[in-house]
């Protein structure tokens, strides 16, 4: 007849779909109840998990629990009230604040402004790192000229690589640049959970996060596992990607995670004449983000090149309004 401890066994032997461990480490499973009549039961936190997902990994359990020898698996599942408050203060080991910098949609400069932004404040003498999170479309490595891979120690955490003064990992410098990562939602979420977690990251002042376009899986990841102590949302003036912009700082808002403002991407290039012309058209004075718009950045082909070439600018218009940016969050979060 089994007993508690092949229940244990059972549930170890699966990995959580996007906490880091497997059911029992990751605190998924609790109030795990075993029967002589060779009946388990046990609770499933499904908080952070689409229903579909959470369904997936309910029949799972009871696969595993029945091939351990258990006749009847009963599996409560249950979820946190969504007014539940946020954790506050950062969850990584050794990182006194995490921001993330997102964006409504895709195209708009996010990782240029994320890199852009590590490296400001870098100038100001913080120890900074930087996350990939955008684990389908990584390009941070590409930005700070990085072509090795991540190596892991002896215990299985990753060591971060090192460029331009900052400390970065992403799905970049972990997997085969030339293929695709074919995975769901959860699991890419999950993958940036341990990014996060598991990288021996020293200590840090603040770690940007560069989050995916859009808003989904990875964002509420961010919220509820990693506690950001803030977020910056990417534009463009372009109207398609200002009302983005407005659904992704509601988004944070609900999330709970405070917007530390928006930075207006690609607003207006300066021409070897001297005008100013602004392809991506012109935003209003009150844009209607729902936060305030505190850096207006301009479309600079040196920008670009350096982009390209792995060699970012530290000097110029646009690192000029980026320090202003890092000099506003800095005060901000006292750092």
């Amino acid at each position: 007849m089994p007993g508690r401890d092949a229940a244990e066994r059972a549930l170890q032997a699966i990995d959580d779909p996007v906490r880091p461990g497997n059911l029992l480490e990751s605190g998924r499973v609790s109030g795990l109840v075993v029967r002589d009549e060779q009946a388990a039961g046990l609770v499933l936190a499904v908080d952070d998990l689409a229903k579909a997902a959470a369904q997936a990994l309910e029949g799972r359990i009871d696969r595993a629990l029945k091939l351990a020898g258990f006749t009847s698996v009963r599996v409560i599942q249950t979820a946190e009230r969504g007014d539940a408050p946020r954790p506050q203060g950062a969850t990584v080991p050794g990182v006194r604040h995490i921001i993330g910098v997102g964006a409504g949609k895709g195209g708009v400069g996010k990782s240029t402004v994320a890199v852009g932004l590590a490296l400001a404040l870098k100038r100001r003498g913080l120890k900074v790192g930087l996350l990939d999170a955008d684990i389908q479309g990584p390009s941070a490595h590409i930005l700070l000229g990085i072509r090795e891979r991540a190596r892991a120690t002896a215990d299985k955490r990753l060591i971060p690589l090192e460029r331009h003064g900052l400390k970065m990992l992403g799905m970049g410098v972990m997997a085969d640049p030339d293929k695709a990562v074919a995975w769901r939602g959860p699991m890419v979420a999950g993958a940036m959970v341990q990014m996060a977690t598991v990288a021996d990251w020293g200590e840090l002042d603040v770690l940007v996060v560069d989050l995916p376009p859009g808003t989904g899986d990875i964002h509420l990841s961010l919220a509820q596992k990693l506690a950001p102590s803030g977020a910056l949302v990417v534009t463009t003036p372009q109207a398609l990607a200002r009302a983005d912009a407005r659904r992704a700082v509601a988004f944070f808002e609900q999330l709970k995670v405070p917007v530390l403002g928006v930075v207006m991407n690609m607003a207006g290039m300066v021409m070897p004449d001297g005008q100013v012309v602004h392809p991506f058209g012109e935003a209003p004075a009150d844009a209607g983000l729902g936060a305030d718009t505190i850096a207006s950045l301009p479309l600079d082909p040196a920008v670009v090149a350096a982009s390209d070439a792995g060699t970012p600018i530290e000097t110029g218009s646009v690192a000029a309004a980026l320090d202003t940016v890092a000099a506003r969050i800095a005060t901000q979060l006292t750092l």
